[in-house]
C-alpha cells in the first residue's frame, strides 16, 4: 500500500464484507433475540463504514465502496451454506471467526500505514469491534449452555 487512503479503503472493504455476512445470516432468521443482537451489530458495521468513508472523502481521498470480489464470493458461500439452514451455534462460530480475523487485519493496517490522527478515527470503531467479539462469545456460550 502506498497511501493511508489505500489502507483506510481496505478497512472499509472489511466493513462492507462484515455487513454482507451479517445480512446473509440475519436473512435466514425469524424474529428472535439472536436476530436482534445480530441486527444491532450489523447497524454498528454500517455506521463504521459511513464514518470511514466520510473521513476519506473529507480528507481528500476517494472512497472505494463495496466488499470487492472476495466479499462477493464470501457472501455467496454464506448464502449457499444457509440453504441447508445453518444452526445458530454454527452461525455464531462463523461470525465470530470473521469478526476476529477482520479486526486483526484492520488493526494491522492501522499500525503499519496510518498516522496518529487516522488511528484516532478508528479507535472507537476498533473498540466497538472488540465489543462485538464479546457479544458473539456471550451468545455462543448462552447457546451452548442451552443445548
Amino acid at each position: 500500500m502506498k497511501t493511508s487512503f489505500e489502507a483506510l479503503n481496505k478497512i472499509l472493504k472489511g466493513e462492507h464484507m462484515a455487513i454482507r455476512q451479517y445480512q446473509a445470516y440475519i436473512d435466514t432468521l425469524t424474529d428472535s433475540p439472536l436476530r436482534n443482537h445480530l441486527t444491532a451489530i450489523l447497524t454498528d458495521h454500517k455506521e463504521h463504514a459511513s464514518r470511514i468513508a466520510y473521513y476519506i472523502q473529507t480528507n481528500g481521498g476517494q472512497v472505494k465502496e463495496g466488499a470487492g470480489l472476495v466479499g462477493i464470493v464470501a457472501d455467496w458461500k454464506t448464502r449457499l451454506t444457509n440453504l441447508r439452514e445453518a444452526a445458530p451455534t454454527e452461525m455464531l462460530e462463523r461470525l465470530y471467526d470473521g469478526e476476529d480475523k477482520g479486526l486483526a487485519r484492520a488493526v494491522q493496517y492501522s499500525e503499519q500505514y496510518l498516522n496518529s490522527a487516522e488511528k484516532e478515527v478508528l479507535n472507537p470503531i476498533f473498540s466497538d469491534e472488540h465489543d462485538h467479539l464479546k457479544q458473539l462469545q456471550n451468545l455462543r456460550e448462552g447457546l451452548y449452555n442451552n443445548i
